[in-house]
């Protein structure tokens, strides 16, 4: 085995390699307190009270993230933010938890205003990362092309619309935020004698729904491999497209079907994984379906029946 470093470009010999998100960001304790409130009625007694050991702990990080003054509010309002999107990581995944925390804290007009500044900042982000690869696109007007910044929040949308970066659905919540922004930004007698509560709960949702839609790192067809059990892996049709290669590659990791991720820490303490990889896959297999692939993921010891010897390259 040896290392899978991020970011590695495809060479000749990697046909039989796909490409695996690996750096990204989540936060699912939301979801994880959801299940309680679902599910939990029918747990067995040890399940409940193993869960209830999982709030506690979750409980006590929160108070030390938020801090403990008013921290029954700051609770509701951190239920309320739902479970952080997973997200490919980019510059906007520290931007998203400093918003969110601010809205857990209270500080409801400065998330407002900073999630709708960062649906700008990834609009213009979109434009300007990606419109070398549209150049002579229809799409592609004068200023789509040659300005550095914009603050029209349409003209991005048209573009990336017409590039087929955004759905009809990403445009629409693009659009809303955008209307929130500029009423928390220019001068709206709504906000007045109001914390501003319910705006920035609309506008940190849409911020998170947008980012949740753009930059999975999991899923299915059309951008990831049909079938794959336990990770994600790109597909090949998908590594052509410009907001792949320009946001997904340089945080994933290109592994054959044989890899092993093993256990890490990180410069802050927290676990993550190394990846390493069969250098010699290739060897036996030159190039593989994203079909072929997905059952060699599922199936590895039918196809590499050295797998099944618990020993490690």
């Amino acid at each position: 085995m040896i290392p899978a470093p991020v970011g590695r470009e495809r060479t000749s010999g990697d046909g039989c390699r796909r490409y695996m998100p690996l750096h990204y960001t989540f936060d699912t304790r939301n979801t994880l307190m959801d299940h309680e409130e679902e599910y939990g009625a029918s747990w067995e007694p040890d399940i409940r009270a193993q869960w209830r050991q999982n709030l506690r702990q979750f409980t006590v990080e929160l108070i030390h993230e938020f801090g403990a003054a008013d921290f029954e509010a700051k609770f509701t309002d951190y239920r309320a933010l739902g479970a952080k999107p997973m997200s490919v990581v980019a510059l906007h995944n520290v931007f998203l938890a400093q918003i969110r925390t601010a809205f857990a804290a209270g500080a409801y007009y400065p998330a407002l205003v900073g999630a709708s500044a960062l649906g700008e900042r990834i609009l213009n982000q979109l434009v300007v990362v990606l419109r070398n690869d549209y150049r002579g696109h229809p799409a592609t007007t004068d200023e789509i092309a040659g300005w550095r910044s914009f603050t029209k929040w349409g003209q991005c949308t048209d573009a990336l619309a017409g590039w087929g970066v955004l759905s009809d659905e990403l445009v629409d919540q693009f659009t809303r935020l955008g209307k929130l922004r500029h009423r928390a930004v220019h001068y709206n007698p709504g906000l007045d004698n109001t914390d501003a509560r319910d705006p920035a709960i609309d506008a940190v949702r849409l911020i998170q729904d947008i980012i949740r839609e753009l930059f999975p790192p999991f899923g299915g067809p059309p951008r990831f491999i049909e079938g794959t059990t336990g990770q994600s892996f790109l597909s090949s049709n998908a590594e052509t497209q410009p907001l792949i290669r320009r946001f997904y590659l340089p945080a994933c990791v290109l592994v054959s079907p044989r890899y092993e991720m093993r256990p890490m820490r990180r410069e802050d303490g927290r676990p993550w994984f190394d990846v390493y990889d069969d250098g010699d896959y290739q060897i036996r297999y030159p190039t593989l379906t994203d079909a072929e692939y997905a059952d060699h993921c599922n199936d590895i010891a039918r196809f590499w029946p050295e797998s099944t010897d618990g020993q490690s390259d």
